[in-house]
């Protein structure tokens, strides 16, 4: 069945935090997580994830480390990025600037 087109209101969306200087407003979407994700000067993940993303990095940078030790990715505002689910990662803000990010937990069909 076609898709309608509609609007998506994440600025709208409850905000909720679970780790100390990031937060997420996220949105179901057609079963897959949207949000808007901000991680102030310094913060980053605890855990490591594995939930494939797809994102575009607003305002800021952001810094993902990986579990197998390979080079992190640092992503620039303007940028955007792919992390499938595995090597597992994990977020962290480099900067002196808050980060905003748009992400999609989904990959990109090729």
């Amino acid at each position: 069945m076609p898709q309608e087109p509609r609007a998506i209101p994440l600025a709208m969306a409850e905000q909720v935090s679970h780790d100390a200087g990031v937060t997420d407003r996220p949105s179901m979407v057609d079963g897959v997580r949207w949000a808007i994700v901000e991680y102030r000067p310094g913060a980053k993940r605890l855990n490591w994830c594995n939930t494939p993303h797809s994102g575009f990095v607003v305002t800021g940078a952001i810094r993902y480390d990986f579990e197998d030790g390979r080079q992190a990715l640092i992503v620039s505002a303007g940028s955007a990025f792919l992390l499938p689910n595995q090597p597992r990662h994990k977020g962290m803000n480099p900067g002196e600037v808050t980060t905003r990010m748009f992400l999609i937990d989904a990959l990109l069909l090729s």
